[in-house]
């Protein structure tokens, strides 16, 4: 109550100032503190299962739509474990959260974090992988970095100790990694796939069942993208064809058979793919043509084409306009070209599809809220997306001329400078009691300014339009 009443009373003072002017539209903005609420580019935000705090709200209430993890912003890309869940800042730091009793956040602890902490000693990182309790780091100069549970050799230093801080791997040349539950996948830059850790199923596809100390090399050429699922991998290969190994209870190779592990690679029956997933159980593939199509298990409609049948080779989902995938435990998402979330599969108890409800989805459904999405990852029973999120909540007074108007404004909290992305010809900042701060020509503002409650007024458009960010 008491917030509505600030609410009122700033608005209040707002349409009183804002009947001195004839021209422009005006926007309040909270810049670190106040009534309003302003979210900047590139934050991170989670929905589903939050039993080890893997959400990052300082809480472990799960989440049946998206909230906004705790202090992160500049974010370029996410990874998702069981319980634990990564971030990469465009610093090229690593921020960490959830479970940790293996030390899979990489802080020299064994303490769940509830809210991101980052990990020790590394920096100039370009990729991260999450696995069901270690995490994968690659850095600029191609070499691997480790942390988290090892008991099966997944984190390929050559021991089986667990890690607390990250170790390095016993690779280079690496363009990109992928994790499995209990394995680890590298692709180097000619095209070469390695594999370490678990190997029960043949997930390794080197022709055996041994498991791995260290990385040894699959027998798979001229791959450009891999995924890691519980004990099966996969592997995208320049001519756009998919190939796959290990466990196939459940087809999740893809070569219409079922419960013939396999130890060498298989080719999957799709073609002209651009991008892979694989869940426990599952898999997925983007073609270049923004559909989606899946293959394995579908006990809870994770396959998307509207039943529950195992499919022993890829079947289309029933959606399209897609540029990126991701698989979880029994769930999958989408992101669409226009910045929006799309779901399917598991949602029971814990909300992983982030459509408000507890209901298992045969077929995708929009994930709520969010939008300018960049970015997606689905962990065992949650879901993170990097997003830039701008809730616009119009005036109730008609006489202002209201119009829906999306604004972005960045960063936030406010720290010096704020940029409004729009074509403005000037920028004028009131506080609260109406008194002109600062005047600026550009999109920039903000240099001089304390943290507080301001008034923008951007010349140039006509109605006044009124624009409240929460």
């Amino acid at each position: 109550m008491k917030d509505e009443e600030e609410k009122g009373g700033i608005m209040n003072r707002f349409r009183g100032f804002l009947s001195g002017f004839s021209r422009g539209f005006i926007v309040i903005v909270c810049l670190l503190t106040g009534a309003t609420r302003l979210h900047s580019a590139e934050e991170v935000w989670a929905w589903g299962w939050n039993g080890g705090g893997q959400l990052g709200d300082n809480t472990r209430t799960d989440r049946w739509e998206p909230i906004q993890t705790h202090n992160l912003t500049d974010i370029i890309a996410i990874a998702a474990g069981h319980e634990h869940s990564l971030a990469l800042k465009s610093d090229g730091t690593v921020w960490a959260w959830g479970y940790n009793l293996y030390g899979e956040l990489g802080d020299n602890t064994t303490t769940w974090r509830w809210e991101p902490v980052q990990t020790h000693n590394i920096t100039d990182v370009i990729a991260i992988a999450a696995g069901r309790n270690h995490s994968l780091t690659l850095k600029s100069d191609g070499t691997v970095w480790a942390w988290g549970r090892n008991w099966m050799g997944q984190l390929g230093d050559n021991t089986t100790t667990n890690r607390f801080e990250p170790v390095q791997t016993h690779i280079a040349d690496v363009i990109s990694i992928a994790a499995g539950h209990e394995h680890s996948l590298a692709l180097k830059s000619d095209g070469t796939v390695w594999a370490w850790g678990e190997n029960y199923c043949g997930q390794f596809g080197d022709g055996t069942f041994t498991d791995r100390l260290e990385p040894i090399q699959t027998h798979i050429a001229d791959v450009i993208a891999i995924a890691g699922g519980c004990v099966h991998s996969l592997a995208l290969k320049s001519d756009g064809t998919v190939w796959a190994c290990g466990a196939d209870g459940y087809g999740q190779l893809g070569d219409n058979t079922t419960c013939t592990d396999s130890l060498e690679p298989v080719q999957t029956h799709i073609t002209d793919v651009i991008a892979i997933a694989a869940g426990y159980g599952h898999s997925l593939a983007l073609k270049s043509d923004g559909t989606v199509w899946a293959w394995g298990w579908n006990d809870r409609g994770q396959i998307g084409d509207n039943t529950t049948t195992n499919r022993f080779e890829p079947v289309q989902t029933h959606i399209a306009d897609i540029i990126a995938i991701a698989a979880g435990f029994e769930h999958s998402l989408a992101l669409k070209s226009d910045g929006t979330v799309w779901a399917w599969g598991c949602n029971s108890n814990h909300g992983q599809l982030g459509d408000s409800t507890t209901t298992n989805r045969f077929e995708p459904v929009q994930t709520h809220i969010l939008t300018n999405v960049s970015a997606i990852a689905a962990g065992h029973y949650h879901s993170l997306a990097v997003a830039n999120v701008l809730g616009i909540e119009e005036s109730e007074n008609d006489e202002l001329g209201i119009m829906d108007y999306k604004l972005q404004a960045y960063p936030n909290p406010f720290r010096s400078v704020t940029s409004i992305q729009n074509q403005v010809s000037s920028i004028q900042v009131y506080d609260l009691s109406g008194r002109l701060i600062e005047t600026t020509k550009g999109n920039t503002i903000g240099k001089n300014l304390k943290p507080g409650v301001y008034f923008l007024k951007a010349e140039g458009y006509k109605p006044v339009k009124v624009i409240k960010l929460r």
